[in-house]
């Protein structure tokens, strides 16, 4: 863990503390931008405060380690997910994820794999990513399936957390390992091409 040398950095530092709002907004986006270039395990709070013309001091005391500090600026960037009544469930998570696509940006499929590098290695990462990121995801996508419950949609030999990963985890096949731009029509694909099908032969109505 990156925690040797909390001094000073030199001259230059930026004045504006870490509790103004946009002060660390440009912070994050510091240390998104070098999430994605240089992967997690090559990424330091010494980069950071470089670039960010901060003291390294000043970011430990508020970010303990740089797994807090990473973890912080994901959720940062976290989209608004909204997850709207369509009346159906696959119609419902197709709009949940058009929602998380809509925030996407040229850095997130580095900052994804960034992500899953450095949990394998760093245990704190790995627990503050289960605890903090995907809250928005998971509640939109776990509202769609209490709302498909209470409707009837969803036939007793289905496994409703399976499903309901389903969609998600192509998704992120497709851009992560596939190295494909997410899009509408990706999402169209899983969507009208499995999810819809799968479920409308186990008990649910089409959309």
């Amino acid at each position: 863990m990156d925690r040797g040398g909390h001094g000073g950095d030199g001259g230059g530092l930026h004045k504006v503390p870490l509790s103004n709002p946009e002060r660390r907004r440009e912070v994050f986006d510091v240390v998104l931008g070098l999430l994605a270039e240089v992967g997690y395990e090559r990424f330091t709070m010494d980069l950071v405060a470089q670039r960010a013309r901060a003291s390294k001091a000043t970011l430990y005391q508020r970010w303990p380690s740089k797994a807090e500090l990473v973890v912080a600026a994901l959720q940062e960037h976290q989209p608004v997910v909204t997850g709207p009544d369509t009346g159906s469930l696959v119609g419902d998570l197709r709009q949940v994820l058009l929602s998380w696509l809509a925030g996407w940006d040229a850095r997130d499929r580095g900052l994804m794999l960034a992500l899953l590098e450095g949990s394998r290695r760093d245990e704190e990462l790995a627990r503050l990513r289960r605890d903090r990121l995907g809250s928005p995801i998971r509640r939109a996508a776990e509202a769609a399936l209490a709302r498909a419950r209470r409707r009837g949609e969803i036939a007793p030999r289905i496994d409703e957390e399976l499903a309901l990963e389903l969609p998600f985890a192509l998704l992120l096949m497709h851009v992560l390992v596939l190295d494909e731009e997410p899009s509408r029509a990706l999402v169209d694909r899983i969507v009208d091409g499995l999810l819809t099908p799968l479920l409308s032969t186990s008990g649910e109505r089409p959309e």
